[in-house]
This record gives structure tokens, sequence and C-alpha cells, in this order.
């Protein structure tokens, strides 16, 4: 039986964090265990060009993406992974698919919407590239066939346009794509040290993957817990502390039992209950990072070593499709 076409991809803006890790790439590693299912990861290299452009920037967390990827488990044998720069039959299936994109589809978009807003009130370009955005992740789903796609909810938009456009595509020129599934985890929401929203780098309230026991010890002894508890006496409501939704994530159940009954109570003070959480956040980081540095001893070359063969193995896949694509539309390569 042909295995399932897995496909998701990560920009290259900054460290990775516990956000990533417990939304989203946790969830990448069990994919990429099953058999029955071959995983692309791609880091997007040029979608981050619409919001970042110095090139060092780029090119260093790229890098140290990779490494991380293989950290937390998964198997750059197993799995192909590649940066989106590597595959330029990409761009060129992305033009192909803009011309069957209307712009109306385009500016009603989520994410354009809050992009172009944010920059009009910073007083910066809004890039074409912001635009067009969708396209391009388009072409990244349908250049390798991909059949599922495990996304964030902020991102659905962009999927259910990208099986517009390959239901479209198959109406005009004949089945070509298949009409990718939204693959969907169990919906975690990680929330910010700052108790205003989730954790993202854009919000700087992130404990990084790399960060040391003494660092998240100095983020969680400053997060903000439930603020209507002032006085160590005073009862609290877990529910309205944000670094309870964190221990309902990483803390085990006899622990997030105490934890909820002594803030409720008032029997546990916010800094014992910060204490658990820094423990537990440790434990879950100790062998990420131990592999991590494991992974400096193979020199700074390993991740673009990684890059190059995961770019070759997927520009393989993806250059056919665009063959094939060029060809139906009347484009071929003479």
């Amino acid at each position: 039986m042909d295995k399932k076409i897995v496909l998701s991809g990560i920009r290259a803006t900054g460290k990775l964090h516990l956000g990533n890790y417990l939304g989203a790439m946790k969830y990448f590693v069990q994919l990429s265990e099953d058999k029955h299912k071959q995983c692309f990861f791609f880091i997007a290299n040029l979608h981050t060009l619409t919001t970042r452009m110095d090139p060092r920037d780029i090119v260093r967390d790229l890098k140290e993406i990779v490494l991380t990827y293989i950290s937390i488990g998964i198997n750059p044998e197993s799995s192909v992974i590649f940066a989106q720069s590597s595959v330029p039959e990409t761009s060129e299936l992305n033009w192909l698919l803009a011309c069957l994109t209307s712009v109306a589809e385009l500016e009603k978009m989520p994410h354009f919407k809050e992009k172009k807003d944010m920059k009009e009130v910073l007083h910066e370009t809004v890039n074409v590239g912001l635009l067009t955005y969708p396209v391009l992740m388009a072409a990244d789903i349908l250049g390798p066939l991909a059949n599922m796609v495990p996304v964030g909810e902020d991102q659905h938009p962009h999927v259910e346009l990208t099986r517009d456009i390959a239901r479209r595509f198959n109406i005009l020129y004949g089945d070509t794509f298949p009409v990718p599934e939204l693959l969907e985890g169990e919906a975690i929401r990680v929330p910010g040290l700052d108790g205003k929203g989730k954790m993202g780098k854009s919000n700087q309230n992130t404990i990084d993957l790399m960060d040391s026991p003494g660092e998240v010890l100095k983020k969680i002894s400053r997060a903000v817990t439930d603020t209507a508890r002032v006085r160590r006496s005073d009862t609290g409501n877990p529910f309205n502390c944000s670094l309870y939704a964190l221990h309902q994530l990483l803390s085990a159940d006899a622990e997030l039992k105490d934890v909820h009954a002594g803030c409720a109570s008032a029997k546990m003070g916010c800094v014992d209950c910060k204490k658990i959480l820094v423990k537990n956040i440790n434990q879950l980081l100790a062998p990420i990072q131990a592999k991590r540095f494991e992974l400096n001893e193979k020199g700074s070359k390993y991740a673009i070593e990684i890059l190059h063969e995961g770019g070759k193995r997927a520009r393989k896949r993806i250059a056919v499709t665009v063959e094939n694509v060029k060809e139906k539309m009347g484009v071929p390569l003479y």
C-alpha cells in the first residue's frame, strides 16, 4: 500500500519554544513514526522573507530548526527535512497556481489582513509576498502531492484555499492533485508567560527549548498568575492562571490535583506552584537538550548535510509534479 504523504513547514524566524513543541512538533514526531506515512518537514525560508530580511538571521535560524527537529526525535533518514529554497520548482509552481487564484480570495485571508494592519501601524511596506503567501503555501502542499497537512487553527483558511486551488486545477486540466486533508491532532493552545495569549516568539513570552534550568526558573518566577490572588492567603482560581494551563500539559495527575486544590484553598502559594512547573519543564527539556548538544559534536556542517540530502529527495518528487503541471497548462520546458 502506498504511503500517505504528510507535509508541514515552519518559518525560520527565531528559536523554537515550548509552544512549538507541545502545540505541533510533538505531534510531528508521532506522525514520522507511522510506517504508513511519509513525512516531509520543510523550513519555510522563502515565507520568512515576507517579514524578515537579515540573511544572517535566516540562515542561522534555519540550521537551528533542523537540529532541533532531530533533537526532538525526527529521523532525517525516514523523514524528509529540507529547506523551501532548495526546491526552485516550488517557486515555479507558485506562479502557475497564482494564475488560477483571484486577488479577492487572497485579500480576504485573515493572515494578510492581520499582517497588513500591523505593517501599516508601523508605517512599513506591505509587500506583495504577504498577499501571495497562501499561494506559495499551496505550492508547498501540492508540489509533493501531499495527502495530509497538520497545521494550527490559524492556518486552516490557507489549507482550504489550497483545497480549492487543487479542485480548480483538476477541473480545468484533469486529475492531477489529491485534495489535501487537514490533519488535526488534539487541539493544544499553549499559553504565554505574560498571561495575555498564546506562547509566541513575537510576544516574547516563551520558554525556549534550549533554555537552561536557570533560565526556565527565572522566566517562570516572573510569569503572570491569577491577578486576583494578591496575597499568599488569598484563594485563587486555577482556570484564571496561565501557568495552571501549563500544568495541565506537563504535570502528572497527582501533581495537577494538588496544584488545583492548593491554589483554590490558598494552601499552596504561587511560588510553590511555580517550583513544581519548573521541575516538570526541565524534565521535559533535558533529553531534547542532551541530544542537541550531542549534535554539536558532529560539527556545524551537519545541518547543511541534512538539508542538502533532504532537498535532493524533495526536489526529485516535486520536480515531476511541476513538469506535469507545465505540460498540462501548455508551458513545458522546450
